[in-house]
């Protein structure tokens, strides 16, 4: 401990005698993270719900051929019209990626070699539908990037074929909801970082008042948010859903510390010149605000380990340790200079001041307000008299005295709402459907229920089956497929299956060939297009038809229900067959991880208590911060149910985040608790009125800018980010009400039952040193 202020000390040092060069180091590494923000790509869809998966893989490039729908609705059979499908098509055809292109021209052009003038002759062909499709298939294997631009030409294509004005044209299909929805993101992205910022103005403005560049630490955290861009660009962090929420948090949570930095400053400036002032106050606040800092890593650390299979938790808790990380050290690098700058030229231009006038007002406060100390102070250096405190900081002093006097009652209370709201979790509605995560009005999603009402569900209800394993032509694999197809359709769920046994059998009038030579025989009668969608690379496709419109736990059924039926079915000896596909696999993924919210939650609290532990060698020290944070965990259900918020895979992770960030409040009063209680006659009450006087104030302010930061995330065009903006800002309040409510008479109760249980075990109790200066 003293070894961690001696170190932030010596960077007090530091910056203070070379605060240029400081900024210069900040200014270098924002030209670097400009270079790797250039380089993030974004992820959207299923896609972020899908970890590696080597059958998936394989399927993907076998089978797994993204497409672009174009619903023509009206006049469908209109020379004009079909002569615009014609030149879409053949534009289309030529694109690069683009494996085909099937169109109502097609057949038309085979009949007439043209597309004829005449209505009635095309009718002959198509019939008079009044809805038809054109659809643009993929080489397999495609990204999310590279499909995107085949998206932008057919929107260019759709345009310059001049379909009539007789006809609606929408062109859907995984590519354009991707491109949609990535643009959304970027856009919400931006407008999530103007909001936060926006609200930090106002938080700072009103709530830190009577400090100096009160607007400062928004021009640290800003910084700290465009190196956490930087370096998601170098470690190859996708933007998604899920990581555009971060950033509003990281303004939240940077705000924090560089107001912890500069209330403390301020602090130490009423008491000290500017060159000693700043490493005392480095010295003293840094090491439970860097402490605090790595309990928020670790909190989203335990996302990360709980949540090793899906991708889009693990990029979440990515760029959230990156980003608590470089706000902190942008709260160091760019707040702590200017802060050192400013207090150099206040001093120049008042020239030489009383020595007890360190801020330059000419009152000798130290407050910069050049009007004394505020109501006159009696004695100087009693903290709850200070004009910092003012009225807020000595009500909570005495609020907090209260409730450390009455330690039975108030723990009491505390841990029957804890039950209870550990009670109502268990009742908790739950988001789990990723097409609820998405804007509903989003047109792209629009138009793509459009054509699933169309088309009887389209993909939506296909899953896929991938078969692998030597001589999948021979006719013992043929016929287990037929047996697959018999035990699978008479499950509930399953309405159909489309597999190369039906392929063969409807080329060879109904049978299947009693060899493999005859089965070859067939096949390579079938158009190679339609043989490889069963059959390609060596590996065989069975599509499984599922009932539309199912809900979350009907897709979890249905999944269930395909797997038996394939074991069942008993494939061949060294046949394998697997459900597949991004429909398949990301069901059970979101719902794993909203079920282990409770090992999230529980890891987040070993990881905590282990650094708190590493930290204070101390065990009362270790566990009391952790105390109202476990209430918190409790209380947040109930929070959850009174606004009837749904656990969301986003959520889920709430638990171990609000033990990583509350920890901060905790550990600042528990320190300021044990420096008072070092002090000469002051009794444990004293010392608790004094840390809730002196640093609930400053704790209140950056929770309630913290709190102003999360809530722009309940502005969000998406709904889990919305409720999950709903759900921070509400729990992040909660641990400010805990931190200064349950954690005074959790002090008393622990530090008590240490000092009489010490003599037992041969020890000390708590450490009588002081721990820092928060």
């Amino acid at each position: 401990m003293d070894a961690l202020r001696s170190v932030f000390r010596t960077i007090g040092h530091e910056i203070q005698a070379h605060p240029v060069a400081t900024l210069l180091i900040a200014a270098v590494l924002l030209f670097a993270a400009l270079g790797g923000a250039a380089q993030i790509t974004s992820v959207t869809g299923d896609q972020a719900f899908t970890g590696d998966n080597p059958t998936l893989e394989t399927y993907n490039d076998a089978f797994d051929r993204g497409s672009i729908s174009v619903l023509l609705r009206g006049e469908t059979t209109d020379p004009a019209t079909l002569r615009a499908v014609a030149r879409f098509d053949d534009r289309m055809s030529s694109v690069a990626d683009v494996a085909y292109v099937t169109s109502p021209a097609d057949p038309v052009r085979e009949e007439y070699g043209r597309i004829p003038d005449s209505q009635a002759k095309i009718e002959r062909v198509l019939g008079s539908p009044d809805v038809t499709f054109v659809r643009v298939v993929f080489e397999p294997g495609l990204t999310q990037p590279e499909e995107r631009p085949i998206y932008t030409e057919a929107l260019a294509a759709e345009e310059w074929a001049r379909f009539p004005a007789g006809v609606d044209v929408i062109i859907t299909g995984s590519a354009a909801f991707s491109a949609q929805l990535s643009e959304l993101i970027g856009q919400s992205t931006n407008q999530l970082l103007g909001l936060a910022v926006g609200l930090m103005i106002v938080a700072l403005f009103f709530l830190f008042r009577g400090v100096r560049l009160r607007l400062l630490p928004i021009v640290a955290v800003f910084t700290g948010v465009l190196y956490t861009f930087g370096a998601i660009g170098y470690a190859g962090i996708p933007n998604s859903t899920l990581t555009s929420s971060v950033f509003p948090i990281l303004i939240g949570l940077g705000i924090d510390y560089s107001v912890q930095f500069h209330e403390r400053y301020e602090e130490e400036l009423e008491s000290a010149p500017p060159r000693e002032a700043l490493p005392q106050a480095l010295s003293g606040i840094g090491p439970p605000v860097f402490v605090a800092m790595l309990a928020a890593a670790l909190g989203f650390g335990a996302t990360w380990i709980s949540t090793v299979g899906t991708p889009a938790f693990v990029w979440f808790a990515q760029t959230s340790m990156f980003g608590v990380l470089l706000t902190f050290l942008a709260g160091i690098l760019v707040l702590l200079p200017i802060l050192t700058l400013y207090a150099r030229f206040r001093r120049r231009g008042v020239g030489e001041l009383d020595h007890h006038d360190f801020d330059g007002d000419g009152d000798g406060d130290g407050d910069g307000d050049g009007d004394g100390p505020e109501g006159g102070t009696t004695d100087p250096t009693d903290p709850t008299d200070s004009d910092r405190v003012g009225a807020f900081g000595r009500m909570l002093g005495r609020t907090s005295r209260t409730l450390a006097a009455n330690p039975g009652i108030v723990l009491l209370v505390a841990l029957l709402l804890m039950g209870a709201g550990f009670q109502a979790g268990q009742g908790l509605d739950t988001l789990a459907d990723t097409e609820e995560f998405v804007p509903q009005d989003l047109p792209a999603y629009v138009d793509l229920q459009q054509f699933r009402s169309q088309t009887g569900g389209g993909s939506a209800v296909q899953y896929d089956v991938l078969v692998t394993g030597g001589e999948l032509t021979h006719p013992e694999v043929l016929h287990w497929m037929q047996r697959f197809e018999r035990v699978a359709v008479g499950a509930p769920l399953i309405e159909g299956i489309d597999s190369p046994a039906t392929l063969v059998a409807e080329h060879n009038g109904g049978e299947i060939p009693e060899t493999q030579a005859g089965v070859e025989r067939v096949l390579s009668t079938v158009p190679e297009r339609e043989r490889a969608q069963y059959y390609n690379d060596g590996v065989a496709h069975i599509t499984v038809i599922g009932a539309q419109d199912m809900s979350t736990d009907q897709t979890l059924s249905f999944i269930s229900n395909v797997q038996d039926a394939i074991r069942f079915s008993n494939p061949p000896p060294g046949v394998d067959a697997t459900l597949t596909g991004t429909a398949a696999i990301t069901p059970p993924s979101v719902v794993e991880q909203i079920e282990s919210r409770n090992v999230t939650t529980g890891l987040g609290v070993l990881f905590v208590f282990g650094l708190l532990l590493a930290y204070y060698r101390n065990l009362v020290k270790a566990v009391a911060p952790l105390v109202p944070m476990l209430f918190v965990i409790g209380w947040q259900n109930l929070y959850m149910a009174a606004l009837d918020i749904p656990v969301s895979p986003l959520g889920a992770s709430l638990g171990a985040m609000t033990v990583g960030i509350g920890a901060e409040y905790t550990i600042i009063v528990m320190e300021r608790y044990y420096e008072e209680k070092t002090q000469v006659g002051v009794s444990k009450l004293d010392a608790v009125e004094t840390a809730a006087t002196r640093v609930g104030k400053a704790i209140s302010v950056s929770g309630m800018t913290t709190v102003f930061g999360f809530s722009a995330l309940t502005l969000s065009p998406f709904p889990i980010l919305a409720d999950f903006g709903y759900l921070t800002v509400g729990v992040i309040f909660l641990t400010l009400v805990a931190a200064l409510a349950t954690l005074p008479p959790t002090l008393i109760v622990l530090d008590g039952l240490a000092e009489r249980l010490s003599p037992l075990l041969g020890g000390r109790g708590t450490d009588p040193e002081p721990q820092g200066n928060a």
